[in-house]
């Protein structure tokens, strides 16, 4: 009976009471009178006749009355609330409680009445307060989902007795790209954090991040994330309607429900509802971005046009008291060293007497030791360094020939080093080729040249290679270089020892004082000086400084001015023994600075 509207139910009540007061006159005449009228009893039968498709309705379908309205239209009311985001009519409509034509806001004929109604059924996280993970966040993913509904039938309505059937088209914000992209985007969003900040103001003690690093860069990554253009997907599916209670009524399948909820927040009943369950989801959704979150070490460098490094902080100078104790030490630089062997060996023969130091802060690792190895006295600094500025020369009076010569002490206190040794004394002899921030000054090659580019690589090029001076600056220019060293020979290219180390300057056969620098992999030096340590007076021929130099692991490693010039420059002061016990005033340095800014220390 459900199945009727009241109008009909009225008229069913009417003939209903007409067979009753029939029945009644039946019986009264069949008492009193004695008589059976037989056009009363065709009365009954009629009534009963009338009565029997209305009781029997419900099993057999048997319409009573047509249907009035068009399903269609209530669809269209529907798809329309929804691609205006007026997602509470949407829901009025799905749930029979609004009628297109009957005065709800919504369709295109309510004009202002729909606008009010959808600002007063307006939800926003403001004055949500039934869901303690609504916030800001899911107030975009809301926004984003019910901006982006694009609704419009897709075939013909198919309407069967009390059913009807219209098939839409459906499209909406794919909210779980826009976390994945969110998820994409947030490690760059780490990055500039942590550059851009003090390393004690970014991670705690235990190198994890701040609460308000991980907050600040989520919110960064997902606001990118919400301002570009959203995946979206395209449904298309039937919606099913039925007739009673005088209307047409849309039924809310779970496919319809499922798309309301933009794929992600299951069949949500109502717009409160489905706040709460985008509430749900971007909490879910922030978990799911920061399960993986990566630690992005602190990034330091120093501006390539800088005349010094930063000045080393005095209390990260130590002194190693126990060789072995080099493990620990350099655990602490693990994100410096890595997986990289030390050429430091604990095991190895010491000067006797002599001290061993370290630096270590977030941009630089290096030891200074004094060692018998190879039968010679050598002094050895390991460095490394987290970015390539930090391999720096320094030239007296900051100035390509400058007149003036300085101690190389003095010139790497000026330049701030942490440790630093003699460069190729450029201003004692016109040879070799010279570059210096870029620009090559002489080109004489008769020498092999050792070339730093701007990721601290050396790269050689050997006597006779570079004939020229357009030539040589082709060179600098394809590669790269910032500055260059002029002495040689090489010692050691790619691995492969020089077989060869008769040479034009340097006395490569005579017991001398040595200088050397080496590269043993990316960001990881060795500088040798090879002399006196006091009281021992232990030289070599230059085969042995290669010989120490290839034992070390050296893939790359070249000649220094030797002799009076060769020393190790560590705190400002010599740390090598230099020839006649008095340094000489020199050209240039070569050093390795810290790239940790003074107030960040």
């Amino acid at each position: 009976m459900s199945a009727l509207d009241a109008g009909h139910m009225l008229a069913l009540y009417l003939l209903g009471a007409f067979a009753a007061v029939s029945v009644i006159l039946i019986i009264y005449l069949s008492v009193k009178r004695k008589q059976l009228p037989v056009s009363g009893i065709i009365s009954v039968f009629m009534v009963a006749a009338l009565l029997l498709p209305c009781i029997f309705y419900p099993s057999v379908e048997l319409l009573y009355a047509h249907p009035s309205g068009d399903p269609r239209m209530q669809v269209e009311f529907f798809l329309s609330a929804v691609s205006d985001g007026r997602i509470s009519d949407g829901y009025d409509v799905l749930y029979g409680r609004a009628l297109y034509g009957a005065g709800v806001a919504g369709g295109a004929s309510n004009g202002d009445a729909g606008a009010d109604a959808y600002a007063a059924s307006e939800i926003s996280y403001e004055n949500s307060v039934v869901n303690p993970y609504y916030d800001e966040m899911a107030e975009r993913y809301y926004r984003i989902l019910t901006d982006s509904f694009s609704c419009e039938l897709a075939g013909e309505m198919v309407v069967c007795d009390l059913d009807a059937s219209v098939p839409v088209k459906i499209s909406y914000a794919d909210l779980s790209a826009v976390t994945s992209r969110a998820g994409e985007i947030l490690d760059s969003e780490l990055e500039v954090l942590v550059q851009s900040n003090p390393r004690r103001d970014v991670y705690n003690d235990d190198d994890t991040y701040r609460d308000w690093v991980i907050d600040e860069a989520y919110r960064s990554a997902s606001e990118k994330a919400f301002s570009e253009s959203p995946e979206m997907i395209t449904r298309e599916l039937v919606i099913s309607l039925k007739y009673y209670d005088g209307m047409w009524n849309i039924q809310p399948s779970d496919e319809l429900l499922n798309i309301l909820g933009g794929g992600v927040c299951g069949f949500p009943s109502s717009e409160r509802n489905i706040l709460d369950k985008i509430a749900l989801y971007s909490n879910n959704a922030k978990s799911i971005v920061l399960a993986d979150l990566v630690y992005i070490p602190k990034l330091y460098s120093i501006p390539e046009d800088a005349i010094a490094g930063y000045e080393p902080c005095d209390d990260k100078y130590h002194e190693l008291e126990d060789p072995f104790m080099i493990y620990e030490v350099a655990a602490e630089s693990d994100h410096l060293i890595g997986g990289a062997d030390l050429a430091f060996d604990p095991g190895v023969t010491f000067a006797p007497g002599q001290k061993i130091y370290y630096y270590a802060d977030d941009s630089i690792f290096t030891v200074v030791w004094k060692e018998f190895c190879n039968n010679c006295y050598c002094n050895f600094a390991e460095v490394f360094i987290s970015d390539p500025s930090q391999f720096r020369r320094k030239i007296a009076g900051d100035t390509f020939g400058y007149s003036a010569q300085m101690y190389a002490s003095s010139l790497a206190a000026e330049a701030n080093a942490v440790v630093a040794m003699n460069g190729d004394f450029y201003k004692f002899r016109s040879l070799g080729i010279c570059v210096y921030d870029r620009v090559v000054y002489r080109c004489e090659s008769s020498l092999d040249t050792c070339f730093i580019d701007s990721q601290g690589n050396m790269i050689f090029s050997y006597a006779g290679e570079l004939k020229d001076k357009e030539a040589a600056q082709q060179f600098v220019d394809e590669n790269d270089i910032l500055f260059s060293l002029a002495f040689g020979p090489v010692l050691i290219d790619n691995g492969v020892p020089k077989p060869n180390l008769a040479y034009r300057i340097g006395e490569t056969m005579q017991r001398y004082s040595r200088s050397a620098i080496g590269q043993i992999g990316e960001g990881h030096y060795l500088i040798m000086t090879i002399g006196h340590v006091y009281p021992y007076k232990e030289c070599c021929i230059l085969q042995g400084a290669q010989e120490i130099m290839m034992l070390k692991g050296c893939v790359n490693a070249y000649t220094l001015d030797g002799g009076q010039t060769a020393e190790v420059i560590w705190r400002d002061r010599p740390y090598s023994y230099v020839d006649w016990g008095v340094e000489r005033t020199v050209s240039d340095v070569i050093y390795f600075a810290t790239a940790v800014p003074e107030d960040e220390q």
